[in-house]
């Protein structure tokens, strides 16, 4: 369905890719469910490099990858849609009620 990128902010120095903490960094999810979920995102964030051990809450609906934001804005630009805190809180409320059900 979609990749959402979520803007934030992070909570410390990430020393390989030069982040410095409280600099702008983006949360990449898929709005699908489960494991189709988990291979939409896979497969978007391998464009970019990303490896899959770097994926966070895997198999959880919190499931994310944290970008930096030259990358962010990239998948951006390549038609990930970007999401609010609003979208995104709604978002992992379904995820998370699915997941229970």
């Amino acid at each position: 369905m979609a990749i959402l990128v979520h803007a934030a902010r992070a909570t410390r120095h990430w020393h390989g890719p030069g982040v410095r903490r409280g600099e702008r960094i983006y949360h990449v999810l898929s709005d699908l469910h489960g494991a189709e979920g988990t291979a939409e995102l896979l497969a978007f964030v391998s464009r970019y490099g990303l490896r899959r051990e770097w994926i966070q809450y895997r198999g959880t609906y919190r499931e994310h990858f944290d970008v930096p934001e030259h990358l962010g804005l990239r998948m951006l630009a390549d038609g990930a849609r970007p999401a609010t805190n609003r979208e995104v809180g709604e978002l992992l409320r379904a995820k998370r009620t699915a997941s229970t059900s």
